[in-house]
């Protein structure tokens, strides 16, 4: 299957328990970001979001803190009591989006890394870096 997607996407649903809100027709509606790139996300809710509903939203993560993001829902799959749905984002400060990217494509480089074997394959300016649980990542130093 060829790969669809203009954008790198990292993944962020290890170990975050901090929801995303989205604000859909002056309702907020939690979820967990499952990954991210600079033109969209995918996450788990337990609210059904009808495909092409505008939603408004802002990431606050470890290493990522957007302004507003504007997007709408493209798909969605009911998983059990849950829906994972997709959403392209229409409006992306260009920082955030920089940023983003940066972040998903040393995500990417670093799995590389790892697959040929690079045995120090992680740095601390890293963009990525607070969000990875990868057991190559270095140990801050105290």
């Amino acid at each position: 299957m060829n790969e669809r997607r203009r954008h790198a996407r990292l993944p962020v649903l290890h170990e975050i328990d901090k929801p995303i809100n989205l604000a859909v027709n002056e309702k907020s509606v939690p979820g967990v970001l499952v990954d991210l790139s600079a033109s969209g996300m995918s996450l788990l809710s337990f609210a059904l979001v009808p495909v092409g509903s505008e939603v408004n939203l802002a990431i606050d993560l470890p290493g990522l803190k957007t302004r507003q993001l504007k997007g709408r829902v493209v798909w969605s799959i009911q998983k059990g009591q849950m829906w994972r749905m997709g959403i392209a984002f229409s409006q992306v400060d260009p920082v955030d989006f920089r940023h983003i990217n940066k972040m998903a494509i040393e995500c990417s480089d670093c799995d590389t890394k790892i697959a040929l074997g690079v045995s120090d394959p992680c740095f601390e300016k890293c963009n990525y870096f607070p969000l990875c649980t990868k057991p190559a990542k270095l140990k801050k130093k105290k």
